[in-house]
């Protein structure tokens, strides 16, 4: 099995007796369990390796345009991270990944909930859409799955921000909630979003040069506070910590009233999206 399906971490996953699944987009496995996986306790911190989730990375100079008339939510500015809608074009809610403007013509998108599989592949479909005349709509943006990239870890539960902390010198601090920072970790170089879950439970996404990830890996399951937790386990859990991903039960879009993705704070003033106008 060669290391682009496995994902860079498989080897460290296994040594924890984890059993896998492939993501029916990309043919990346996500872990499902690990063998001694228990309840979850986000009075700690929970680890997850969040490969074989929708991953992608929109770049390019229409990468800012695309991303904001793909999702429904804040306009970024650069270092912004929000969680945005994703709506089709009659207004039915499809998900809302999380979305990163990393750079002026950057933005990276997550999902690793039930429904990530839908996010990603709508994404890159409307990657790919063409105008009335047949001529691309973003002939200067590139979605790529970004798997290879950058490996991304989630650590979220009480205890993640002072587990992260141990890591940093020289004054250095955490992003506020809706950010992302570049930090060194000890010696490592990694991109640092701080989630802004709605029910204020402190959540970090890690995205960290493959080369350094097992490193890091290790050294974050070295703290006894911290516990690996499988796809499986994380889904359910976020459907209950994300108020939209508990009415998603992967049956296909669904009709949500603009009042509530307003009150979730996952979609802007206006129209300017796909599926504005048929939610107004």
């Amino acid at each position: 099995m060669s290391e682009r399906r496995a994902g860079i971490l498989h080897g460290e996953h296994l040594l924890l007796g984890a059993s896998f699944s492939p993501s029916e987009r990309t043919g990346m496995l996500r872990v499902d369990e690990y063998a001694a996986e228990g309840s979850l306790n986000t009075r700690e911190a929970l680890l997850a390796d969040l490969t074989g989730c929708a991953y992608l990375l929109a770049s390019g100079a229409n990468a800012p345009a695309f991303s904001e008339l793909a999702f429904a939510g804040d306009v970024l500015g650069v270092g912004d991270a929000r969680f945005e809608a994703a709506l089709k074009g009659d207004g039915s809610l499809l998900g809302a990944p999380l979305v990163l403007r990393t750079g002026d013509h950057e933005t990276v998108v997550i999902d690793a909930t039930g429904v990530h599989e839908s996010v990603g592949a709508w994404v890159e479909f409307l990657a790919r859409a063409k105008d009335a005349r047949g001529n691309e709509a973003f002939p200067e943006v590139e979605v790529e799955d970004a798997s290879e990239m950058l490996v991304p870890l989630l650590l979220l539960g009480d205890l993640s921000g002072e587990v992260l902390l141990d890591y940093l010198h020289n004054g250095d601090g955490l992003p506020e909630p809706g950010a992302t920072r570049q930090l060194r970790l000890d010696a490592i170089t990694c991109i640092v979003t701080r989630l802004d879950l709605p029910q204020g439970t402190p959540a970090f996404l890690l995205l960290v040069p493959p080369g350094s990830a097992r490193v890091l890996w290790r050294s974050l399951l070295s703290f006894t506070e911290v516990t690996p937790v499988g796809h499986r386990a994380l889904s359910s859990l976020l459907s209950r910590i994300l108020p939209w991903a508990s009415v998603l039960n992967g049956s296909g879009p669904v009709r949500v009233p603009r009042e509530q993705l307003e009150k979730w704070g996952i979609v802007r003033e206006g129209a300017e999206f796909v599926g504005g106008r048929a939610l107004a």
